[in-house]
């Protein structure tokens, strides 16, 4: 279990999140809800140690992550995609998978079955990370993750910008790794995916955590996102 406790996090003196507390189980799918500017970003970035924690703690197991290095974190079992993806452009798509696979150490049987959940990418293998779609860039950014074998993944609204076709891709590969017991942090804008998919869902307002409720309480009322968001 991923377990996020009362921290507060700052940049430099403006604090960004305060007493924020959350969790998710193996085989489960946490969604975060909010505005932009809300936090949800800088929650994702806290777990990987890339904004330090002034205040709280964060633990996955029995490992306690905020007094690990950021390099450590991944190595703990947790894969982080970024909002606007982060590949390295100029290498290859096999290449930026090489990166994910020297940071696990695992072989080939991880890199054959992330592609068997990325067919396409098996097609642009050779072909450079900056001259791929923007949907095919993430693909390969969740590629890349999934080569790491991680049990907990943080996904930062991987569906942005994406046509129909690719967010029901990305959507059947995030139920494929909960089926595999991974825990998922899903930060996400579109309200129908948050419905289909949530287990738990948190609401992230000014940097604090109002409320979390389950995915069937939010399936029963939906009307509850329009509290957060201002939408229908």
């Amino acid at each position: 279990m991923l377990e996020v406790r009362s921290i507060d996090v700052a940049y430099d003196k403006v604090q960004v999140l305060f007493n924020l507390s959350l969790r998710v189980e193996r085989g489960s799918i946490l969604c975060l809800v909010g505005r932009n500017g809300a936090g949800k970003t800088t929650t994702l970035k806290s777990i990987m140690g890339l904004i330090p924690v002034r205040q709280g703690s964060i633990t996955f197991d029995q490992t306690v992550l905020t007094t690990l290095p950021p390099h450590e974190i991944p190595g703990s079992g947790i894969a982080y995609v970024p909002q606007g993806r982060r590949l390295f452009a100029e290498l290859s798509v096999k290449q930026n998978m090489d990166i994910g696979l020297m940071a696990s150490g695992a072989g080939q049987d991880t890199y054959s079955s992330v592609l068997e959940m990325f067919p396409k990418l098996q097609e642009r293998l050779n072909q450079r990370a900056e001259t791929l779609s923007g949907g095919e860039q993430q693909m390969l950014a969740m590629a890349r993750a999934l080569c790491m074998k991680p049990e907990v993944i943080l996904l930062d609204e991987p569906t942005e910008g994406l046509q129909p076709s690719m967010i029901e891709l990305i959507r059947t590969v995030i139920l494929q790794l909960k089926s595999q017991n991974v825990a998922i942090v899903l930060v996400e804008q579109h309200v129908d995916t948050v419905i289909a998919m949530a287990d738990s869902v948190a609401f992230i307002v000014h940097g604090r955590n109002p409320e979390t409720i389950s995915g069937n309480e939010l399936r029963d009322n939906p009307d509850r996102v329009e509290r957060y968001l201002g939408v229908e």
